[in-house]
């Protein structure tokens, strides 16, 4: 797929493609680049990038790795309840550092929904060192529509994922979310609304004097480098249980929920995530996360409602 970014504020075109084994060098060009740079921004580009070709290499022998987006259709055809993952880079032939200047991993799980496991940029691309001459716009943006029209294209429930401390910002507003911490959820209507106002502005341009939704989007990209992930790869339960409970179809997570009695009445207007989210807040303080695991892992086919991690 061409999506359109920006150089030095003229648009440019860079391609998504599937990556393949020996398309993943470029981690070590993009840490030679920055050498014995400390600059955090940059760090995290390339540590992230890493992270992500990592559980490609690693996880590719274990689950099946989609080669094009027909293939996750296949997949789904073959067996319904099937978790396909994707590893997809974003490369051009006008950046004169790297040809790829991102990468993004993430899963169609078996109860339709996406998770977003790791994104990052090219370190320059996130903070150009000083004096540096191209500046690069979109590219978190870039990765973000691609994922978005795979969910959109096998009418994916959610797209989910861990934002950052950094990155948050950059989710709030491409996904118009109400809030973000560490965890982006956006729902069908949220990222086909991001689609939209993409496509919205590649079809009309821009007015004379006016801001488009994919600079404001830029903009917010600029100051909340896209990083998507974790470093910290231990075993966290509540983080597990969260993962667990939001691979789930919404209807079951809504059956557990109310099971339990962590609903009230005044939650019946809220969106999803913030029904959800204040759920596991009452069920922190109430002592009540070892009964929402058990009925949680009790949904799952490989599920270990007995092995408990919560007194």
């Amino acid at each position: 797929m061409e999506i359109s970014v920006e150089l030095n504020k003229e648009s440019r075109i860079a391609k998504v493609v599937f990556a393949k084994k020996d398309d993943l060098n470029f981690v070590t060009t993009w840490r030679r680049s920055i050498a014995d740079d400390t600059n955090p921004k940059r760090v995290d580009a390339v540590d992230f990038a890493q992270l992500a070709v990592s559980r490609f290499v690693n996880h590719s022998q274990i689950e099946p790795y989609a080669k094009s987006i027909e293939d996750i259709g296949d997949y789904i055809g073959y067996n319904k309840k099937c978790e396909v993952a994707c590893c997809v880079l974003l490369k051009c032939d006008w950046f004169p550092d790297s040809e790829v200047i991102g990468i993004s991993h993430f899963r169609r799980t078996w109860s339709n929904r996406i998770i977003l496991d790791y994104l990052a940029a090219h370190p320059f691309t996130i903070r150009p060192p000083e004096g540096y001459p191209y500046e690069v716009h979109g590219v978190g943006t870039a990765l973000l529509y691609f994922v978005c029209t795979v969910a959109k294209r096998y009418e994916c429930d959610v797209i989910w994922g861990e934002a950052t401390q950094g990155s948050c910002g950059f989710y709030k507003k491409a996904l118009s979310l109400a809030s973000v911490e560490d965890l982006i959820y956006a729902d069908r209507s949220k990222y086909l609304g991001f689609i939209d106002s993409m496509e919205k502005d590649d079809r009309e341009g821009l007015n004379s004097g006016a801001t488009s939704a994919r600079e404001e989007i830029y903009a917010a990209e600029v100051e909340n480098p896209p990083f998507v992930g974790s470093k910290t790869g231990v075993f966290n339960p509540a983080r597990k249980l969260a993962q667990r409970f939001l691979g789930l179809p919404n209807h079951v997570q809504r059956d557990i929920v109310e099971s339990i009695g962590l609903v009230r009445d005044k939650d019946v207007n809220l969106p999803d995530d913030e029904l959800f989210k204040s759920c596991f807040l009452r069920a922190t303080k109430a002592g009540q996360l070892s009964e929402l695991w058990r009925q949680v892992e009790s949904k799952y086919p490989d599920g270990e409602p007995d092995t408990n991690p919560f007194p």
